[in-house]
């Protein structure tokens, strides 16, 4: 490695695994096809019954950026990309869900902005692809978000995500509620951090049947409860931003 590479920043990519042989290696391969190469790769096998930690050993043989942890017992997504976080060596974080991907300028691009911008958490729009049809549509976000924007339209997602090391190691996903990364995104946003995107598409949000973000009727229910409990919204201030997030749902998946 040169001087000068050694001089940029270094990415930690937090990936928790749990089940995923299908699409682990495809996440890993995006990984290391990113135009900016200095990154560590944490894949955090959370106690998977297929073979993810075969996979991902494999992976870790072949490039030594790449490391595998396995959880003592399983965790649950929060708690493992906490874990991710204790380990992680970076200036930067960045997370990766093992079913989802990235195209090859994502975090060159994100490190640029960041750079222009002195923004400390960065996002990017993404394109959402149904597993079981193929079929895709594109998901494109603002340039910046804040905490009131957040509450009527929630444009980040784990995915997409680059936090600076001030964020990733202060903070912590709850463990308490369904969208765990939803209210860390809203503390985030109401403890004054500012939020950056690039416009393009730089990574692929795959919808799995029988996720949780497939639950809509779920996911409503623990929005409103975010709402209420977390955010400690009255009741009609509430009322009016389940509204627009309804509405904005629809037409976000709609266009599927």
């Amino acid at each position: 490695m040169t001087d000068g590479q050694m001089r940029r920043p270094l990415v930690s990519v937090i990936m928790p695994a749990y089940n995923a042989e299908r699409y682990l290696e495809q996440a890993v391969q995006s990984v290391l096809a990113q135009t900016y190469e200095r990154w560590e790769l944490l894949i955090l096998d959370d106690c998977s019954t297929d073979r993810t930690a075969s996979i991902g050993a494999a992976l870790a043989r072949k490039d030594p950026r790449i490391r595998l942890y396995q959880n003592p017992r399983n965790l649950g997504a929060a708690q493992t990309r906490n874990r991710g976080f204790a380990l992680a060596e970076g200036e930067w974080a960045a997370l990766l869900d093992s079913d989802d991907s990235w195209r090859p300028e994502k975090l060159e691009r994100q490190l640029d902005l960041a750079r222009r911008t002195g923004a400390e958490i960065l996002y990017c729009s993404y394109v959402m692809v149904e597993e079981e049809t193929g079929r895709r549509s594109d998901f494109l976000v603002p340039e910046s978000t804040s905490y009131a924007g957040m509450l009527r339209r929630s444009v980040l997602s784990c995915s997409t995500v680059l936090l600076s090391r001030k964020i990733y190691t202060t903070y912590r996903f709850s463990q308490e509620y369904y969208h765990e990364d939803y209210v860390l995104w809203l503390r985030l946003m109401k403890d004054g951090w500012q939020a950056a995107a690039c416009r393009e598409v730089l990574a692929d949000y795959r919808l799995v049947r029988g996720s949780r973000s497939g639950n809509k009727l779920r996911s409503a229910k623990n929005r409103w409860r975010i709402y209420r409990e977390v955010e400690g919204l009255a009741f009609w201030r509430a009322a009016g931003v389940f509204v627009s997030y309804a509405c904005h749902g629809l037409v976000k998946y709609k266009r599927r």
